[in-house]
């Protein structure tokens, strides 16, 4: 049994499944698109707990060819997306009618959304995320990307889904580390919307960390009406609605960037919410007791609070003069003034931004 969603855009709409046991679902989803041919997108870890199921369901729909990628984000590179793209033209190749399944978490997600927005000028895709994260944050909204030496997420293209399949029996298999670092996500759904609101997230802690299925469900589902309904008002990321969803995010970035192997993107998220909590203090009047609420709650889902003693001013500073949200000298930084609403402002990427960012939490 699922619940459904549907993101609305202009000329484009698209349905989000939500619950466990979803195969009918997801086989519904690939009928009703009537592809030619399937092409599955996946990497070693999650094929080794699911691809031969999902494999066989859509081989009795159309024919059907996996390509899996090593685990991990050093993955979401140009040569594995060129490898993806080769493998995807080479003979029996897509066709403009087929339809690519991305199989896995956020990098799978991406990096296969990526080549269906420029395979043959833009093919089909069907979001199948395995991990908490990409089920409330990146399989919803159509940012596809890979990264470059300069930093995280830089080429890439909006590229909507035609369905997103959130099986929550995925969740079973998922190591703690990933599934904790999820909840970073979750957590700054509620700073920035209150939806899931900060009370409940609190009052709720213990069997949300314990994957609970009715909190869990509840959450998913309230994080995916707020995705759904700010990239409904603000598709491409032109407005101010969606670059609110990028809380935390800027140091984030810039944390994968110069510590690739050290932080989960979740564990990344929270060491940046807590620099931008330090930011709304000083540029949006946050009451300190408020950021006392949000580092407990991080704490509870073992999340880091303390940024790397490694990361220096000068490669912080570095990092956010490569961030997308740049203008010149200036970032437009997400900040709130009270949890549950956010907004933007233009700060100067100088020593006295590096300087709140980097003080102790």
């Amino acid at each position: 049994m699922s619940q459904r969603l549907t993101v609305n855009l202009t000329g484009h709409a698209y349905e989000i499944a939500v619950g466990k046991g979803l195969a009918a679902e997801l086989s519904g989803a690939l009928i009703a698109l009537n592809a030619p041919s399937l092409l599955l997108v996946t990497d070693e870890n999650v094929a080794s707990h699911h691809a031969p199921a999902i494999e066989s369901l859509l081989a009795s729909i159309a024919p059907t060819r996996r390509f899996t990628l090593p685990a991990g984000e050093e993955s979401k590179r140009m040569a594995f997306f060129a490898a993806l793209c080769e493998t995807a033209l080479s003979p029996p190749a897509l066709e403009r009618k087929s339809v690519i399944v991305a199989l896995g978490g956020g990098m799978v997600g991406d990096i296969a959304g990526f080549a269906a927005a420029t395979l043959l000028r833009g093919v089909r895709y069907v979001q199948v995320p395995t991990s908490l994260l990409a089920m409330v944050d990146s399989s919803v909204g159509g940012k596809t990307a890979i990264n470059a030496n300069a930093g995280k997420n830089l080429i890439g293209a909006f590229w909507q889904p035609s369905a997103v399949i959130c099986d929550l029996a995925y969740l079973d298999t998922l190591p703690a580390r990933e599934y904790c670092s999820a909840l970073a996500e979750i957590v700054k759904y509620g700073v920035i919307g209150g939806e899931p609101s900060i009370d409940i997230l609190e009052a709720h802690k213990e069997r949300i960390k314990a994957r609970a299925s009715g909190p869990l469900e509840s959450i998913v589902l309230d994080c995916l009406r707020h995705k759904a309904r700010v990239v409904a008002q603000d598709e491409r990321e032109t407005g101010s609605a969606r670059v609110l969803l990028n809380f935390g995010h800027s140091v984030a970035h810039v944390l994968e960037t110069f510590f690739p192997q050290r932080y989960l993107h979740g564990e990344a998220v929270a060491l940046g919410m807590m620099a931008a909590l330090r930011v709304s203090r000083a540029h949006a009047r946050l009451d300190k007791h408020a950021v006392g609420r949000i580092e407990r709650l991080l704490k509870a889902f073992s999340l880091p609070l303390a940024l790397p003693p490694e990361l220096t001013r000068q490669d912080l500073l570095a990092g956010l003069r490569s961030d997308k949200k740049r203008a010149s000298d200036r970032i437009e930084y997400v900040v709130t003034p009270r949890l549950g609403q956010a907004t933007v402002v233009s700060l100067p990427i100088d020593d006295a931004l590096a300087s709140l960012i980097l003080e102790p939490a």
